[in-house]
């Protein structure tokens, strides 16, 4: 079965809408972790944020992201497009 085409917009939309949503969870375990002095919540906090950052990059460029572009975000496009170049 191919994959359908998504809509960039609907990917930027529902990319910023998920963003936002992580990003206010991680937040939230933050200030959590902070009342309550647990430790576990704060990194769950953080790591909540990180996925919000990568779904506000999937936002911002109207696209789903590959594996590797989600985990290494330092690469940017000046080096994709030089891979691709070679």
């Amino acid at each position: 079965m191919t994959p359908r085409r998504q809509s960039p917009r609907t990917v930027r939309i529902v990319g910023g809408l998920l963003a936002a949503i992580w990003m206010a969870a991680g937040v939230g375990g933050i200030v959590a972790a902070a009342l309550t002095a647990h430790a576990v919540l704060g990194l769950a906090g953080l790591a909540a944020i990180a996925y919000g950052v990568v779904w506000a990059r999937v936002a911002h460029e109207g696209r789903l992201l590959t594996l590797r572009e989600a985990l290494t975000p330092w690469r940017g496009a000046k080096d994709r497009d030089a891979r691709t170049a070679r």
